[in-house]
């Protein structure tokens, strides 16, 4: 439970980043960042926290904030698929190919590589909206000062899921926290239909653990609680606050 308000404060760190060259008084931000938690958490693998997000603020800005937003999401992305690539190769490095190896740090480098400079290709296709793309999304070191708070939420994510699974009798050893990352890998390549990732993610995590031995019941257990303490709790408090303060939306 005590990780709950950490992975929140995270969050929060990255949109302030999300925000750093816009003019955002201290309620409009926070309100904000509340309604992005709940419209997250309602649509598929919490990809729209941008809907609720934007709603604060005026047309002018909204297409700043959606780009950026999904800069921030991309970090996360990211971060969840390298460490999940270098889970796999750790896990299965005496029966892979060393050519399997090197396309897996390749395919790593690759999306670190789109990540920093996807913006100077995409501006380079023929329509208007790409083009405007370079300067609107946050700068090199903003992106990656948004890779380094993903890490650290990643990093959040996967020690609290391990303690989730030792309350549920799994006894710890230092191969979990491979597999789980791989776990997380994973889950955040599967398809999503809804309230992110439901019953998808639980089906992932123990396909994956099950291989190590953990019982399945204590899997689910783990990944429900996770899930709980990491968006619905937030965000039916987040819809408590955002109904009594509606009139600050730019809506």
């Amino acid at each position: 439970i005590f990780l709950m308000p950490i992975n929140i404060f995270i969050e929060w760190q990255k949109w302030n980043v999300v925000l750093k060259n816009e003019t955002v008084d201290g309620r409009q931000k926070l309100h904000s960042f509340l309604s992005g938690i709940v419209s997250g958490v309602i649509t598929p693998a919490y990809a729209g926290n941008f809907i609720g997000r934007m709603l604060y603020f005026p047309k002018s800005n909204r297409k700043n904030i959606i780009i950026n937003t999904l800069a921030s999401n991309g970090a996360q992305f990211i971060m969840s698929i390298s460490l999940g690539l270098i889970a796999f190769q750790l896990i299965y490095a005496s029966s892979l190919d060393l050519i399997y190896h090197l396309l897996m740090i390749l395919a790593n480098l690759s999306l670190f590589v789109l990540y920093f400079y996807g913006d100077t290709f995409i501006e380079k296709i023929p329509l208007r909206f790409f083009k405007q793309i370079s300067g609107v999304v946050v700068s090199k070191k903003l992106r990656f000062k948004l890779l380094g708070l993903a890490l650290l939420r990643y990093s959040v994510f996967v020690l609290q899921f391990v303690l989730a699974l030792m309350v549920f009798d799994v006894s710890f050893s230092s191969p979990i926290i491979i597999w789980v990352m791989l776990m997380f890998g994973a889950i955040t390549i599967s398809p999503s239909l809804f309230m992110g990732k439901l019953i998808i993610r639980e089906t992932v995590a123990v396909t994956i653990l099950t291989i190590i031995g953990i019982s399945a019941s204590s899997i689910i257990l783990a990944a429900l609680t996770t899930w709980l303490l990491n968006q619905i709790i937030p965000a039916l408090i987040a819809t408590i606050v955002v109904k009594k303060n509606r009139q600050h939306a730019w809506v």
